[in-house]
C-alpha cells in the first residue's frame, strides 16, 4: 500500500506539469505550423536526430544508474558531474565537426551552421544529467515539472516571436539552445549538488556494469526508432520527413505524456524492491492495466479524430498527415504499455536483459523500416510495417520482462489486457455510428472542434461506464460534497 501512495503522489505532481507542458507545447507547435512549412520541419528534423544521438553519448546510462545505486554520496555525485564536463566538452565539439559530415550527406550546406549552433545545446543538455537525475532520485518531481514547464514556457514564446520576425527554422533551433540553458542552470541550482576538491573514477566503477548495459541499449533504441527520421530525409525529402514527422510527434503525445506521467516515478520508488521481483510485478501490473484502460480508447480516438486534430492543430496545409496519423495511431496502446516497461528492468537491476530485449526489437524496427523507405518509398507503408513491428516487440519485451526478470507468467499480462476488448468494440461501434450520423455536416473550424469534443464525450463516456469501479470512489465523494454544501 505504501508503494501505491508513493507512486501516485508522484505521478499526481508529474501529471499536472506533464500537461501544463502538453497544453503549451501544442499551443507552441500550432502557431509555428502555420507560419513555417512542412520543408523547414524537415530540416529541423534531420539534425534532431542526430541530436538525440549525441543526448545518448552524453548519458553513457549514467542517469538510470543514478537513481539505481542507492549508497551514493557528495563525493561520488561530484566526481561524476566532474566527468561529464569532460564528456559534454568532447561531444559539442565532436557534434560541430559532425556538420560537415551531415551536409554532405544531405547535400545541403544549411546543416554546417545550424548543427554548430546546436553544438551549445548539447553541451548543456550533457551537463544537465547528473543534476536532473539527483532530482529525480530525491523525488523532487514538483521542482523538475516547474522548471520543465516554465522554461518551455519561455522559449515557446521566444520561438514564435522568432518565427513571426521571418527567422525561420531558425525560430525553432535558438528555442533548443535557450530551453538546455535554462534547464541547465535550473537543475544545477535545485539539484544540492555540492562539488568538491579532486576527482575519483570509484563512483563510475560502482556503476559501470549496470550504466554500460543502460548505455548500450540507449543506442540500440536510438538507431531502431531514428533510422526511418534518416532514410525519409534522404529518400523522400524535406517535406516528407516534415509530414511525417508531424504525424509521428503527434502518435507520440500521448504514448511519451501519458506514460511519462508515470515512469518517471516507477523507478526511483520501486528500485527500493529490487531484490524482491514478486512485489515489482504486482505493483507494476496495477500500473500496466491502467496504462490499457487509457491507451487503448485513446488509439480508437485518434484514428477516428485525425481529420480534425490535423485541421485543428497544424492547419489545411498538413492534411497529407492525416492517413499516416491513422496508421501509427493504431500503435498508440501498445507503445504506452510498452514504453513503461524499461524502468522495471532498471529497477529490478537487470539492464543486461533490457539490453537483450532491445537487440532483439532493435533487429524487428531496422528491417521494417529498411522496407517501407527504401522498397516500397512510401510515408504509409513505412508507418504500416512500423505499427507491425511495435506488435512483435511488444511480445519479446513482455516475455523476457515478465517471465524471465520477473519470474511471473506472461499470460496474466495478456489476460489483463484481453478484459477490455468489450469496451474497444462498443467505441468502435460508437464512432461508427457517429460519423454515419455527421456525415452530412458542412464542414468549418467551428464545426471540426465540436466533432472533435463529441469524439472525446464518446470516448470518456465508453471508458467510464465500463471501467466504473475505478472511479466510483471519486464519484461518491463528489456526492458527499455535494451533500455538505
Amino acid at each position: 500500500m505504501k508503494v501505491q501512495q508513493e507512486i501516485k503522489r508522484g505521478a499526481i505532481i508529474v501529471f499536472i506539469t506533464k500537461y501544463s507542458g502538453i497544453l503549451l507545447g501544442l499551443v507552441v507547435n500550432s502557431v509555428l505550423a502555420r507560419l513555417l512549412s512542412p520543408a523547414e520541419f524537415g530540416i529541423v528534423g534531420i539534425v534532431t536526430v542526430f541530436i538525440t544521438f549525441f543526448n545518448i553519448l552524453s548519458d553513457i546510462g549514467l542517469g538510470s544508474a543514478i537513481v539505481q545505486k542507492q549508497d551514493f554520496g557528495n563525493k561520488d555525485f561530484s566526481d561524476i558531474f566532474k566527468i561529464s564536463v569532460l564528456i559534454s566538452v568532447v561531444l559539442a565539439v565532436a557534434f560541430a565537426l559532425l556538420s560537415y559530415g551531415i551536409a554532405a550527406f544531405y547535400g545541403d550546406k544549411v546543416y554546417i551552421p545550424i548543427s554548430q549552433l546546436l553544438a551549445i545545446q548539447v553541451f548543456f543538455s550533457a551537463l544537465s544529467i547528473v543534476p536532473k537525475n539527483m532530482l529525480i532520485k530525491a523525488q523532487a518531481f514538483k521542482t523538475i515539472g516547474f522548471i520543465d514547464v516554465g522554461c518551455a514556457f519561455l522559449t515557446g514564446l521566444l520561438a514564435v516571436v522568432l518565427a513571426y520576425q521571418n527567422f525561420s527554422f531558425y525560430s525553432i533551433i535558438w528555442r533548443s539552445i535557450a530551453y538546455s540553458v535554462l534547464v541547465f542552470a535550473l537543475y544545477f541550482a535545485n539539484s544540492g549538488l555540492k562539488l568538491q576538491s579532486g576527482i575519483s573514477f570509484s563512483g563510475i566503477r560502482g556503476i559501470a556494469k549496470y550504466s554500460s548495459y543502460q548505455f548500450a541499449f540507449n543506442c540500440i533504441n536510438y538507431f531502431s526508432r531514428n533510422l526511418d527520421n534518416i532514410l525519409v530525409g534522404k529518400f523522400i525529402g524535406n517535406a516528407g520527413l516534415g509530414l511525417y514527422n508531424q504525424a509521428y510527434q503527434l502518435m507520440m503525445y500521448p504514448v511519451s505524456n501519458l506514460t511519462h506521467v508515470i515512469t518517471p516515478v516507477i523507478h526511483p520508488i520501486l528500485a527500493k524492491y529490487q531484490n524482491n521481483k514478486t512485489v515489482i510485478f504486482q505493483e507494476y501490473i496495477k500500473i500496466v492495466k491502467i496504462l490499457a484502460i487509457l491507451g487503448l480508447p485513446i488509439s480508437v480516438f485518434v484514428y477516428f479524430s485525425s481529420p480534425e486534430i490535423i485541421h485543428i492543430f497544424l492547419g489545411e496545409k498538413w492534411t497529407e498527415v492525416v492517413p499516416i496519423l491513422r496508421i501509427l495511431s493504431i500503435s498508440i496502446w501498445i507503445q504506452m504499455i510498452m514504453s513503461s516497461s524499461g524502468s522495471i528492468y532498471q529497477a529490478a537491476g537487470r539492464t543486461d536483459l533490457l539490453f537483450t530485449a532491445g537487440l532483439l526489437c532493435g533487429a524487428i524496427m531496422i528491417v521494417s523500416i529498411l522496407f517501407g523507405v527504401l522498397y516500397f518509398k512510401s510515408l504509409e507503408q513505412t508507418a504500416v510495417l512500423l505499427v507491425v513491428a511495435f506488435y512483435l516487440n511488444f511480445a519479446v519485451v513482455f516475455y523476457v520482462l515478465i517471465n524471465t526478470v520477473l519470474q511471473q507468467s506472461v499470460f496474466k499480462l495478456y489476460a489483463l489486457l484481453a478484459r477490455q476488448i468489450p469496451s474497444v468494440v462498443i467505441l468502435i461501434l460508437a464512432y461508427l455510428a457517429e460519423a454515419n450520423f455527421a456525415k452530412d455536416w458542412t464542414t468549418g473550424p467551428s464545426m471540426l472542434i465540436i466533432s472533435l469534443g463529441i469524439k472525446l464525450c464518446i470516448m470518456g463516456m465508453v471508458t467510464a461506464i465500463f471501467n466504473f469501479p475505478l472511479i466510483e470512489p471519486y464519484v461518491k465523494k463528489l456526492s458527499a460534497l455535494k451533500s455538505k454544501s
